[in-house]
């Protein structure tokens, strides 16, 4: 048992009760998986598992954040932000699953910048009215966003426009842009953390997120264990995707860019529209610029060079809507950046154009 370890320490009742239901959830997807259940409930079990192991890992980030200051809590909050999502990507790549993957790639974009910054402008601007934030320090941080999404979609931009490249032409390109992505994503690490007062959240008073008391040995303890688990549970998620589509008659596209970025972030969209429920909109759009910023920069090049390791190359090259989909999403969520306040009717409008986007992303067939 978790807590009986003696490298854990005691886990205070609230983290205990995350790590033990995330556990059980676990252990419930295991039991499933070799009792070959029906693949639809292993699924649905499986992504509950997630969604309670996510949580953790972000308790137990913010409880080393915490401890070791703002700015090793940087790196665990960069390193780990988005981990779930990019665990289950590695098995469905591995599995090749590629048009998920790349489908949950844009979809993470749009779900952050359009549904979690729309739900949480929407809870602020019920609960305090119109919320203000430093224009200035959002709209650089907007501004780094369109560059990093204008790079992510240059192979995409060029096929769309008419140019001729074959296949292995394109995953080359590709491959090119995802070293160059990284390179960026460690500039953007460094100026982070040698300008935080120039970035999103990190010249203000503290959040108030410091996670669970756990000593440093049991937040570490606890972010091993759950990582392993989510690698164990993920798979098993993976193994279930084809046949949950048959059964529900669903597309691989739609499954990948709805559902699957659903799971593996819904902890930390939640803990955004809990800052902005808390009047801490600079905080709660940080979440959501920076996860964006984060699958832009790191995870999808991540993906692409795994993918050339593994034999199951990947290319930059989405669909005509997932490009207009996101150029739309960076563009109004910049928007609402620059103007340094937000109100709940810009929040309505950001879920709307979601599902509207979901509703399309729904009917296409690729």
């Amino acid at each position: 048992m978790v807590a009986g370890l003696p490298i854990l320490g005691p886990l205070t009742p609230p983290g205990r009760v995350a790590v033990v239901a995330a556990v059980a959830l676990s252990a419930a997807t295991l039991v499933l998986d070799v009792v070959h259940a029906s693949e639809s409930v292993v699924f649905f079990v499986a992504a509950a598992a997630i969604l309670g192991l996510a949580w953790v890992v972000g308790l137990a980030t913010e409880r080393l954040g915490a401890l070791t200051g703002p700015q090793v809590g940087g790196i665990l909050n960069a390193t780990f932000g988005n981990i779930a999502e990019l665990i289950i990507a590695f098995f469905a790549l591995q599995a090749g699953l590629i048009e998920v993957v790349k489908a949950s790639l844009t979809g993470s974009i749009i779900g952050n910048l359009l549904l979690v910054l729309g739900a949480s402008v929407l809870v602020g601007g019920l609960r305090h009215g119109t919320q203000r934030f430093d224009q200035r320090i959002a709209g650089s941080n907007a501004a780094l966003l369109v560059v990093a999404a204008i790079g992510l979609f240059v192979p995409a931009i060029f096929v769309l426009s008419g140019g001729g490249r074959n296949e292995a032409s394109l995953r080359e390109e590709s491959l090119i842009v995802a070293v160059l992505l990284i390179v960026g994503y460690g500039l953007s690490l460094v100026w982070q953390f040698t300008n935080p007062d120039r970035t999103l959240g990190g010249h203000g008073p503290s959040a108030g997120h410091e996670g669970p008391p756990w000593r440093i040995r049991t937040a570490i303890g606890i972010l091993i264990g759950t990582a392993a688990l989510l690698a164990m549970t993920s798979e098993i998620l993976v193994g279930a995707i084809e046949p949950f589509i048959e059964t529900f008659g669903l597309s691989a596209f739609f499954v990948g860019v709805v559902l699957v970025p659903t799971i593996g972030n819904l902890a930390e969209h939640l803990v955004a529209v809990q800052l902005a429920a808390k009047d801490r909109m600079e905080f709660a759009m940080a979440v959501c610029f920076g996860s964006s910023l984060q699958v832009a920069l790191f995870v999808a090049p991540l993906l692409v060079i795994v993918g050339a390791l593994l034999g199951q190359p990947m290319d930059l090259v989405f669909t005509p809507l997932e490009v207009a989909a996101v150029g739309a999403a960076v563009g109004i969520s910049a928007l609402i950046a620059l103007d340094g306040e937000s109100n709940w009717l810009e929040g309505a409008l950001l879920v709307l154009v979601y599902l509207i986007l979901a509703g399309s992303f729904f009917e296409l067939r690729i």
